[in-house]
């Protein structure tokens, strides 16, 4: 019992950790804890950070730092679905209402979900396949601005 109770306090101590610093490292992590008494080693820093699933958002220039997830900044979302359309998407083109985009094998489900969380005006709907996604629009109009915005965020 008395095993648990220090794990949870060290989780819980992570997670104020990572709260109030930017943590880029599981050795900084290990060692903020070592210096608040705890007894732990890298490994067992690795496990906590599965365990409470923290992910690494974007910090001050290239740095990243540990955060739990769900408290990224909507800037911070944004980032990552445009890194994923940027990296991924190889052409996009119009068909009358429809813009078929193709992206690198693998891709089209994690572009379609970065389409659609940041918000595109005018989009009905969105498939998905493997390198390919169909983007349904009102109209022929909408279906160009569409294009015109994704390859600016692309480009």
């Amino acid at each position: 019992m008395q095993e648990k109770t220090s794990k949870k306090q060290r989780l819980n101590t992570i997670v104020e950790i990572i709260s109030n610093n930017a943590v880029e490292t599981q050795g900084q992590l290990t060692n903020f804890l070592i210096s608040k008494g705890y007894d732990v080693t890298q490994a067992t820093v690795s496990r906590d950070i599965k365990e409470l699933r923290l992910i690494k958002i974007a910090d001050k220039g290239d740095k990243y730092r540990y955060a739990l997830p769900g408290r990224e900044s909507n800037a911070d979302i944004r980032l990552r679905y445009t890194a994923v359309l940027t990296h991924a998407v190889i052409t996009i083109q119009c068909a009358q209402n429809l813009v078929v985009v193709k992206t690198i094998p693998g891709s089209a489900q994690g572009c379609a979900m970065a389409i659609e969380t940041l918000d595109f005006d005018g989009i009905v709907g969105v498939i998905a396949g493997d390198d390919t996604l169909f983007i349904a629009m009102h109209n022929e109009k909408e279906a160009k601005i569409f294009s015109e915005k994704l390859m600016a965020v692309v480009n």
